[in-house]
């Protein structure tokens, strides 16, 4: 910040500490602008370099008593400034960490919120599916149940009963054509069943 000296500093500094509202009208018209710009430069807001040099000015005239001592109040001016910048700064720092951890939060529960809304949707539909599932032909149940109630892949099911995984995938196909011809009576049919009978191989 460029150093604005005024001639009578002195003197208007010991109005200032009496309580002369002039005096310091006069000197916050000295220093305000190129205290402003600096903030600005720093901050790239107007909002807050205005909120700055304002705090800054309300700290002088709270601590006025103090003025007459100051030798270099340009110094003490800028010193002031920055301080109150940083603050803010990291002010702004930890709102924005807050706000995204927050955000973070939020949306984790709606996910939570989502599968639990899902399964809950889902298992209004099971006594319906479970009774076509038992209805297939042993082989596709088999293959059914391992690969939405076990969690098993197609691999691993291939291996597990003895067979290719073209002929898993069949039993696959065939086992999802036969349960969604038995529940289609369930209308209007939901997104999450659609789902759920689709193969994902």
């Amino acid at each position: 910040m460029e150093n604005n000296k005024l001639h009578n500093e002195k003197q208007l500094l010991a109005h200032i500490a009496a309580g002369d509202e002039l005096a310091f009208r006069e000197l916050l018209n000295a220093y305000s602008d190129h205290l402003g710009s600096f903030v600005f430069k720093v901050t790239g807001s107007r909002e807050a370099a205005q909120e700055i040099v304002q705090d800054v000015f309300m700290k002088i005239w709270n601590k006025r008593q103090e003025l007459p001592g100051l030798s270099q109040l340009n110094h003490y001016l800028f010193i002031l400034t920055r301080n109150l910048t940083y603050n803010f700064i990291r002010d702004q720092s930890r709102t924005s960490l807050k706000f995204r951890k927050w955000l973070q939060e939020v949306e984790a529960m709606e996910e939570v919120s989502r599968i639990e809304n899902e399964e809950e949707h889902l298992s209004r539909f099971m006594p319906a599916i479970n009774l076509a599932v038992s209805r297939l032909p042993d082989q596709q149940r088999k293959v059914f149940v391992m690969a939405r109630k076990q969690g098993f892949s197609q691999k691993q099911i291939a291996q597990e009963m003895g067979l290719s995984a073209e002929t898993v995938k069949k039993y696959m196909k065939l086992a999802l054509q036969s349960i969604r011809e038995q529940v289609s009576h369930l209308t209007p049919p939901s997104l999450i069943l659609i789902l759920y009978l689709q193969s994902n191989w």
